[in-house]
């Protein structure tokens, strides 16, 4: 059997235990030398899976007589407790249990789906879950993970997904729904991944919300944690899950119209009328939307909107071009069959690079810069998915990114960032390769090559 279908048979078993009682028992209460309601553990042993651990967070006001939502969280690096620092604040305000996994990390999937398997048999035996309120969380790789577990157990309330969306070959579809916030930074190389993925949930019906934050690849601030949790708390009170709450409802709806306020009157009128719209959809049979509706059909008559959203169209394809010059390029040394049209070709590339860095530097108009950022990111993963396997292998010479070799050794992926599998932080690419040099020349090379790329 393949560690997939175990997978779907260990979280549908887990599931119809906990769906087949009316009124299931909770947990007995933790002893002493267990986790602390209002603190921020690190690393909590999964008592069953030796070597398994993950970070957690428990509300204040925790008790098992009760039981709780949970999110899982899957951080690229294997660092569970920095997206649980992030969404600790929320956590604590929305009353969610937070788990991120010191052990899932990008790469190979069996890694990926064991950590998952650890974390949920460890805190489904520790805390009072409510399996109808299960969340998964991910930025990068981790995110495409969560869809692809929301897609295989069915058991996901809904997904946080941070910097990425879903696995290129699962895509979403109407066979398994379930509600999607994303995030996205403006600078993020996947910015264009998460706004066509917001389109096509839209078109299949799923419910969706795309949250742009100022930033890059990374994780999203705590305040935009706190708006993610209660977006999934409003669409829990319309399907009941959780009971009604019209003070939190109208302070919800405040804070929504604020922020479409704001960018209507800072100009960036695209923007919001997005958020009009998207929150006419949040709040309809909670409460009276009209006010929503009609401001978002007014914006949606004014030329600046359509010329937004047709700037947004471009910026996304002039990223994609910028990189696929490069790619062109590179990929084109691997059919020259001289060394010196491979080395022409490879020096091309690099100076290519080069350039794009500076430009990116020198760059003033905003609009423009952030299409440069998006490129630059999304070249330096596209090395780090060529160059990961390799220095995963100990073979620091060939990824090293001035080398010829990874043109030989490694096949270069074409197309859109969102196929990475390995996302290694820049300080850590560097250190690799460096730190294994025994050559004083070589350590310099490869700090100067990183540097200038």
């Amino acid at each position: 059997m393949s560690q997939v279908l175990r997978f779907c048979l260990f979280f549908s078993l887990l599931c119809a235990s906990a769906f087949a009682q009316d009124k299931p028992s909770p947990p007995q209460p933790s002893d002493s030398s267990d986790p602390k309601p209002g603190q921020l553990t690190p690393s909590v042993p999964c008592v069953a899976v030796p070597g398994q651990s993950y970070a957690l967070y428990l509300p204040s006001n925790y008790t098992p007589t009760r039981r709780w939502p949970i999110v899982y969280v899957f951080e690229p690096g294997a660092r569970g407790a920095l997206p649980a620092g992030l969404m600790q604040a929320a956590a604590e305000r929305y009353g969610y249990l937070v788990v991120g996994s010191n052990n899932s990390h990008n790469g190979p999937g069996k890694p990926q789906l064991d950590a998952a398997q650890a974390m949920w048999g460890d805190t489904h035996a520790r805390f009072a879950i409510d399996d109808r309120r299960v969340y998964f969380a991910g930025l990068s790789g981790g995110a495409h993970l969560s869809a692809r577990l929301a897609q295989l157990c069915k058991c996901a309330q809904g997904v946080f997904l941070n910097g990425a969306g879903f696995e290129m070959g699962t895509p979403p579809s109407r066979d398994v729904m379930f509600p999607v916030f994303a995030m996205a930074g403006m600078t993020d190389c996947n910015y264009g991944e998460l706004v066509e993925l917001d389109a096509q949930l839209e078109s299949l019906g799923f419910p969706h919300f795309l949250r742009r934050f100022d930033g890059g690849h990374e994780w999203a601030s705590p305040a935009v944690w706190g708006e993610a949790m209660a977006w999934m708390a409003l669409l829990e009170m319309k399907d009941g899950r959780q009971r009604r709450d019209d003070a939190f409802i109208a302070a919800e709806l405040q804070r929504a119209t604020g922020r479409a306020r704001k960018l209507e009157n800072a100009g960036e009128l695209y923007f919001a009328w997005g958020e009009y719209r998207a929150a006419a959809v949040t709040f309809a049979g909670l409460t009276d939307t009209n006010a929503l509706k009609e401001r978002a059909d007014a914006l949606e008559k004014n030329p600046a909107v359509r010329a937004g959203a047709k700037q947004e169209k471009a910026e996304i394809e002039q990223q994609r071009r910028m990189e696929q010059d490069i790619f062109r390029i590179i990929t084109s040394g691997l059919r020259d069959a001289s060394q010196e049209g491979r080395n022409s070709l490879r020096m091309d590339a690099l100076m290519r690079m080069r350039h794009l860095r500076e430009d990116t530097l020198k760059e003033k108009r905003p609009e423009t810069r952030r299409v440069l950022e998006r490129a630059r990111g999304g070249m330096f993963v596209s090395m780090i998915e060529t160059g990961g396997p390799l220095l995963d292998a100990g073979d620091y010479a060939a990824a090293n990114p001035t080398s010829s070799l990874p043109l030989k050794r490694a096949r270069i992926r074409r197309g859109p960032i969102s196929r990475w599998r390995v996302a290694v932080p820049q300080w850590e690419i560097k250190r690799k390769l460096c730190a294994n040099s025994s050559e004083p020349a070589r350590q310099g090379s490869a700090r100067a090559n990183w540097r200038n790329l």
